[in-house]
């Protein structure tokens, strides 16, 4: 899971001064933005920059720090959902599903309209291997995606491989198709390797995965479309171990794979 600002942006707006914000007046802030702005400037300003570094911990992978830096932070204000949508991802990093989901939950209830948020809390659950609710998740995301280039085709084919793993078998007929190998996407070589190893034929779906590498190599595209076969088990971890493909054990903290 990468990171994002985690509403960084709306925290910093709330130092601005009233004749520096946009006018026309928009909408009201959001309750938590409100309740923030009651802070003192000093409180902000600090809470702001002790953020910024939680975020760096989180992108330098040190990520103990980063959950130190969390629960500082939360003593000076606790009503940020950026907090627990990062404390959320970095609980995805080391594992721990449960407490990444609590405070997924946590954030999408401070926030509910912010979409990195749903989308993190889609992928803490499918990383938990619940699949249904991970394809439910996924396919509400779709609407408000749907301008995206990037974003469409990667839900589709997490839907795809939520679909296979279900049993699904008319949607994932349905998705299968969606795409084409012309299009700017690796979705159409992924979901053909994951078909040809599905079907016993390691060797061509090794053809397809090296054709999507091929066309698709050096974009972030092709790793998240890699990530995800890996998560459900398709493709082996680069640890050398295979991802299972049953529902983990919850023991509540899981070694990095």
């Amino acid at each position: 899971m990468k990171a994002c600002t985690f509403l960084l942006a709306a925290l910093t707006l709330a130092l601005l001064p009233a004749s520096a914000q946009q006018t026309p007046p928009e909408p009201p802030s959001p309750a938590w933005i409100q309740e923030f702005n009651s802070l003192p400037e000093a409180t902000r300003k600090s809470y702001i920059d002790q953020f910024r570094k939680a975020e760096q911990l989180f992108t330098q992978k040190r990520t103990m720090e980063c959950l130190f830096s969390l629960t500082e932070l939360e003593k000076l204000y606790a009503g940020n959902p950026g907090l627990y949508n990062l404390r959320g991802a970095c609980y995805i990093e080391i594992r721990n599903i449960e407490k990444a989901l609590e405070n997924f939950e946590k954030a999408q209830k401070l926030d509910p309209s912010n979409l990195t948020i749903q989308f993190n809390l889609a992928e803490a659950h499918y990383v938990n291997h619940d699949y249904a609710r991970a394809l439910k998740a996924f396919t509400e995301l779709l609407p408000p995606f749907k301008d995206n280039p990037g974003m469409t085709p990667l839900l589709q084919f997490k839907r795809y491989i939520c679909a296979r793993k279900l049993d699904n078998r008319p949607l994932a007929k349905e998705l299968e198709n969606l795409y084409g190998p012309m299009d700017d996407t690796p979705y159409y070589y992924c979901t053909q390797a994951i078909i040809k190893f599905m079907g016993g034929d390691k060797d061509a779906a090794q053809e397809q995965l090296l054709s999507a590498i091929r066309i698709h190599g050096g974009t972030s595209a092709i790793q998240a479309f890699t990530d995800a076969m890996t998560e459900a088990g398709i493709l082996p971890s680069p640890y050398g171990q295979t991802v299972p493909t049953e529902q983990p054990a919850k023991t509540g903290l899981e070694k990095r794979r």
